[in-house]
């Protein structure tokens, strides 16, 4: 399944079942889009994936992902679909 468009007008609650898959030193963390508009309001994503920072060394994780379902390195099936929002340093 191919994604659907991601505008830069869209916030966390346009993609309320999917969650941002984070590559960093202590490997893959997922958030899910509805845990940060909890803990962090209703952001633009592009805000909210520039306050993101790896829990273990601080700095920004690279790549990050948007993505509908679970990844496989969690045990489960491939993603549906998965939007690459920040490169692979």
């Amino acid at each position: 399944m191919h994604p659907p468009p991601l505008l830069p007008t869209h916030h966390l609650s346009d993609w309320p079942d999917c969650q941002l898959e984070m590559h960093c030193c202590k490997g893959v963390s997922l958030y899910p889009t509805k845990l940060l508009i909890e803990k962090r309001g209703d952001l633009l994503i592009r805000l909210a994936v520039d306050k993101l920072r790896c829990a273990a060394c601080g700095k920004k994780p690279a790549p990050v992902y948007l993505c509908a379902g679970h990844r496989e390195h969690s045990g489960g099936s491939p993603a549906d679909w998965a939007i690459e929002l920040v490169p692979k340093r």
